[in-house]
């Protein structure tokens, strides 16, 4: 398929003829047929046009509008057809079968010019080449950016995993350690119950060994009263 352009917006005074001397005044190529589609911005009327190339030529020039088409975001670039007059043009995605570029040689043509035509045509079908080129290499750029964007991203993914995985195994520890103290809390708890039982029991132990120390001091005390008091009186009689 030949490479068609378009044109987004051309003054309606500008004809066909004009547009068809203003690509080969440019040297970009042989114009076959142009087709203008009626439009209107704002109440101003204007065309867009469909500009499909008998013959493309292979020079530096058409090789800068591929690149720039190639590179461009929206896929546009400027064409100027004067100095500081331009055209907003792309790439023609839509496959017209007027696009079909011949590419038969007249054999009954003399050799020179049987021999001009073919340089012409592989001129054409060289710079449909290098554009195609480009774009290849366009998407393939493409493709590893979004690769390397897609590896990026997993790379993340995965560190915000090992994150996530990690702080749930703090959580975990954590867990586990105040879990630990808890018991440790609990069974200090249960041994001190422990030893303020036994401390209880020692408490009435010793108060009762008290009472008898009492008891028994009561006693002597009793006794000796009595041998102060009774006893002598007796040796006396």
């Amino acid at each position: 398929m030949n490479v068609a352009l378009f044109i987004k917006r051309a003054e309606e005074s500008q004809s066909k003829e004009f547009i068809m001397n203003a690509f080969k005044n440019s040297n970009i190529g042989i114009v076959k047929e142009i087709t203008f589609i009626k439009k209107n911005s704002n109440g101003t009327p204007y065309n867009g046009v469909v500009v499909i190339f008998k013959k493309w030529n292979m020079n530096k020039y058409v090789e800068k509008l591929f690149n720039q088409m190639s590179e461009s975001r929206d896929g546009t670039t400027r064409f100027y057809f004067e100095q500081k007059r331009y055209w907003i043009i792309n790439v023609h995605r839509q496959q017209l079968p007027e696009c079909e570029e011949i590419v038969l040689v007249d054999t009954s043509l003399p050799d020179k010019e049987r021999i001009n035509q073919l340089e012409m045509l592989v001129k054409s079908m060289s710079s449909q080449i290098f554009y195609a080129q480009t774009k290849n290499e366009k998407n393939e750029r493409r493709m590893m950016d979004y690769e390397q964007k897609d590896v990026q991203k997993n790379l993340i993914n995965i560190e915000q995993q090992f994150l996530l995985e990690l702080k749930d195994m703090e959580r975990i520890l954590a867990e586990q350690e105040h879990q630990q103290e808890i018991q440790k809390l609990k069974d200090e708890n249960l041994r001190m119950q422990a030893r303020c039982s036994l401390l209880e029991t020692d408490k009435e132990l010793i108060q009762k060994e008290i009472t008898l120390f009492r008891e028994e001091v009561n006693d002597l005390n009793n006794i000796i009263n009595y041998i102060e008091y009774v006893t002598p009186s007796k040796l006396v009689c």
